[in-house]
């Protein structure tokens, strides 16, 4: 059975950094700051290791159930961890890595609040869809 406990507490503090960083990546000044930095590595470490934990034990779990709902969302589950993967692997290279024009920057900001908005669909679907199988709600 997957620790859906130990899988919310982490959805919590990604959607925590998702929160703070949201507001943080739009102001310019900042796109050096160290702490905001820190809190960009940490979110991007944060949600890898999320869904390499997920990957290991819920794809499994559901395919366990044996029904066409479990293994329809079991392939839901698996395309968006890969698509999430390749897309934060591809922004980690930018951020805090130069300094950027204000132009730059604007886009930088606006495709950070879309990689938030992405990670908080899939805690969203997590707590909605998955995790209400494992607890008996589903």
């Amino acid at each position: 059975m997957i620790p859906v406990q130990e899988f919310r507490a982490e959805n919590k503090e990604i959607r925590d950094l998702c929160e703070i960083l949201n507001l943080a990546v739009n102001d310019y000044k900042l796109q050096n700051n160290a702490i905001l930095c820190e809190l960009l590595d940490r979110f991007l470490a944060r949600v890898h290791a999320h869904l390499t934990h997920e990957d290991r034990s819920v794809y499994r779990d559901l395919l366990k159930q044996h029904s066409q709902d479990s293994d329809r969302i079991a392939q839901q589950f698996l395309g968006n961890t890969q698509e999430l993967k390749r897309i934060i692997g591809e922004y980690r290279r930018g951020w805090c890595r130069k300094n950027h024009s204000e132009a730059e920057h604007a886009k930088y900001a606006e495709e950070s609040r879309e990689i938030f908005r992405l990670v908080c669909d899939r805690l969203n679907f997590e707590e909605q869809t998955i995790f209400p199988l494992f607890e008996g709600k589903g």
